[in-house]
């Protein structure tokens, strides 16, 4: 099983060098673009980050529900899952930057600003600077104590002569409790990272869209990661086109997901027509965002949605790739969506945009190969993976 496990990965394993040079690069360039626009940097780097965190959180959540649930899916794709959450302590680190970068970034950090708008002036006691970063360690602490957990108890599992229904019991039981912290802790996230940008404007359901995007960000990425080890071993032996098809039926109920709670937040706003809410959505239909806005509909939802009602479609690994890999750029759109047109009325997309995301998505990605490679590719002791590879 190990050596099946390590030839498997060779394939991903070709990534990491590059991906390492690639993030090394995106980091030298990006610092020497603070010289020259330090506080486009700033911006371009939360947009980075906020990518590289849902990659890692939502893998803990896709983990969580996984274990709840169980299913073939969740066994083929439990390796890359537990992969991706162990990057976490990566992007705790990445979040620095950001520290640093606050008073580029969010306009209620200037005290001055605050003393002479009404409105900031009462939510100064939750929007500033030193319980932005308080409530930001909670988050990862959190996320961090849980992956610890779900993956401590893994490798305790591989390490064992059998199986242990106690211990598969103590993963569920912490996946039920960790999903509840997870949809509260990404809800104050999404609403400290992302919505206090403007903070003139607020949105009750941005949190629970955040969550499902979230979740949507790291199903596309790891089902890429299976497609490219669905040729290999150990994988090969027992993947079969009704696993992708599984997994291109839950990429389509994430995008629905993701599409349902999104455009009701926006019917929601339009219809009530206040003049609080109505302005965020009317700058991201003007001066060159709408036209990224109908890129999101027609590429982040109506054509996932029409490819992946198609069966021949799902029962191929490759062409299940190519949509998850849609979906995945499309990810970085939306959150380049939600910032941007904060700053700019008029489409711009600065060239530390794609840069940052190079520099931080390279690291992420060498960290995140390094993980894969340290367990077989399969877990032990599962009854589907025991009786596929007796018959292999």
């Amino acid at each position: 099983m190990n050596g099946a496990a390590e030839n498997g990965s060779m394939r991903l394993e070709g990534f990491q060098k590059p991906a390492l040079i690639a993030g090394i690069i995106g980091v030298v360039v990006s610092a020497a673009g603070a010289v020259v626009a330090p506080v486009e940097l700033f911006r371009s780097y939360l947009i980075a980050f906020v990518f590289i965190t849902s990659l890692s959180v939502g893998s803990l959540a896709v983990l969580m529900l996984q274990y709840l649930t169980g299913g073939v899916w969740g066994v083929l794709l439990r390796r890359p899952l537990e992969a991706a959450a162990r990057v976490l302590p990566f992007t705790a680190v990445a979040f620095i930057p950001v520290i640093f970068g606050i008073h580029s970034i969010y306009e209620w950090s200037h005290e001055d600003v605050v003393r002479t708008d009404a409105l900031l002036h009462q939510k100064a006691a939750y929007l500033n600077t030193p319980f932005f970063i308080l409530r930001s360690a909670i988050y990862f602490a959190l996320w961090l104590t849980a992956t610890w957990l779900l993956t401590r108890w893994s490798v305790r599992q591989e390490r064992a002569d059998e199986p242990s229904p106690w211990r598969g019991l103590k993963m569920r039981h912490v996946s039920a409790a960790g999903l509840i912290i997870l949809a509260l802790t990404l809800t104050f996230a999404s609403v400290d990272w992302l919505m206090s940008i403007t903070p003139h404007w607020f949105s009750t359901m941005y949190g629970l869209s955040f969550m499902i995007a979230t979740a949507l960000t790291a199903f596309a990425f790891v089902v890429i990661v299976a497609v490219l080890l669905a040729r290999d071993e150990p994988f090969a032996s027992i993947v079969e086109p009704g696993n992708f098809r599984d997994f291109g039926n839950l990429l389509f109920a994430f995008v629905m997901l993701w599409a349902y709670t999104t455009f009701g937040e926006f019917l929601l706003i339009w219809y009530g027509n206040l003049r609080e809410e109505v302005p965020w959505y009317l700058v991201r239909s003007r001066g060159g965002w709408g036209f990224v806005s109908l890129l999101l509909i027609v590429f982040h939802f109506f054509l996932p949605f029409f490819v992946l009602l198609m069966r021949a479609i799902k029962d191929r690994p490759r062409t299940v790739g190519m949509v998850a890999a849609l979906v995945l750029a499309m990810r970085f759109v939306h959150i380049v969506w939600l910032v941007r047109p904060n700053y700019d009325a008029t489409f711009r997309l600065h060239w530390l945009d794609p840069v940052t995301l190079v520099g931080l998505f390279g690291l992420w990605l060498y960290f995140f190969i390094g993980q894969l490679r340290r367990k077989p590719l399969l877990p032990q002791y599962e009854p589907y993976v025991q009786e596929a590879t007796s018959h292999a």
